[in-house]
């Protein structure tokens, strides 16, 4: 049995359900490796104190460096706002703790890189929080392309829509001034990881095109006084593989009805594959060489069979749920940190995503076709 010591930078949602997982992973794993919420860090005092109390971290602060101080502690999570996520993976990976940081790692590419470099010199076990290729249903979609009883990949399409900003009452956050990119970079990021990890080829020259639909919104403290939105709520990008296929992606914070409305299809020369991440537990194949009158879309069910998901149930089509997701990725980071092991997707996986949303933010202000090579810091 290995024990690791946790802390959690960042007490807001999402810090709280990197929590729940921590604390699923023995019931769902065993004990090969157990996790211990050891301190949990936040700006707001109250904050950090209620989470502590409710899940269980042995103490609180408001001071991210009492966590990367700590000898004790063997691993660091970041959840704060995008800003902060750089240099908090520099100090943790300079203090030797196994890091993972949600996306996006950083604001640009040469931001991630500094992160990249840290945990390189360090020799850090590493992971960023693209929680969707965990999905037992997107692994198979992957292994299906690969075992290439689908044929080659000819094109990937990838949507990924939410209405979090639909309403131009919806106050001004940090999301809509504190970020270089807005939608892209928040939920267009995760698409990015999702077409690397299913496509199997990288993307190698994109063209994109942004739009902000509400370029002012009221202010949380004052509601009577607007303020500048500096970053796009849609944006739409074409782009091409290094292995021929062509792809695109479109992505908005503004799209009515879209609650978590990620989907993907990948279009091959034996067939095709599909994916809605509200159907999480499901998955849509077809198949050429079907009979013609048998000719369609078929639907594949979670099961046990598919990888992890007999982890946490064993009935097919009863199904999993996000939280089920976070503790496989949980799992997945503490056995590689236990192991002295890589894990993908990784800081690494951040960094090349973080390039590719620089190349797609400059097509968009150069009207051109970029290539990715363009926007790679040296």
């Amino acid at each position: 049995m290995k024990k690791l010591k946790i802390g959690i930078i960042g007490a807001g949602w999402m810090g709280t359900t990197h929590a729940r997982a921590y604390n699923n992973i023995q019931q769902h794993y065993g004990t090969a490796v157990v996790p211990e919420l050891e301190i949990i860090v936040d700006a707001f005092e109250a904050q950090a104190q209620k989470v502590c109390e409710q899940y269980g971290f042995n103490r609180w602060s408001t001071q991210p460096d009492d966590a990367i101080s700590d000898p004790d502690i063997d691993v660091i999570v970041i959840t704060t706002p995008n800003k902060f996520h750089v240099e908090l993976v520099e100090k943790a990976a300079a203090a030797g703790k196994a890091v993972f940081c949600e996306k996006p790692l950083g604001m640009d590419g040469a931001d991630a890189k500094k992160a990249l470099d840290a945990v390189r010199k360090n020799h850090t076990t590493s992971m960023v929080g693209f929680i969707y290729t965990h999905n037992p249903m997107v692994v198979q979609a992957r292994e299906l392309i690969q075992s290439g009883k689908l044929g080659k990949v000819v094109s990937f399409h990838g949507q990924y829509d939410m209405e979090y900003s639909a309403a131009p009452s919806i106050p001004h956050r940090w999301r809509d001034y504190d970020a270089i990119s807005g939608a892209l970079g928040d939920i267009g990021a995760h698409m990015l990881a999702l077409s690397d990890f299913v496509v199997g080829s990288k993307i190698t020259e994109v063209c994109g095109k942004s739009s902000t639909v509400f370029t002012e919104r009221p202010s949380a403290d004052d509601p009577s006084k607007m303020l500048p939105v500096g970053n796009d709520d849609i944006f739409n990008v074409i782009y091409t593989y290094e292995n021929g296929a062509l792809g695109n992606l479109v992505t908005s914070r503004v799209a009515p009805g879209n609650k978590v409305g990620e989907r993907f299809e990948v279009q091959c020369t034996k067939g095709a594959v599909r994916f809605d991440q509200e159907r999480m537990n499901e998955l849509e194949v077809y198949y050429h060489t079907d009979a013609p009158d048998d000719q369609g879309f078929k639907l594949i069910r979670g099961m046990p069979e598919h990888g992890e998901y007999g982890v946490f149930c064993t009935q097919a089509g009863l199904g999993i749920s996000y939280i089920d997701l976070m503790t496989i990725q949980a799992h997945k980071f503490l056995t590689a940190v236990a192991e002295g092991k890589t894990v993908k997707p990784d800081i690494e996986s951040g960094f090349e995503v973080n390039v590719l949303i620089d190349a797609m933010l400059k097509s968009d202000q150069e009207h051109r076709w970029v290539k990715v090579s363009e926007c790679e810091p040296m």
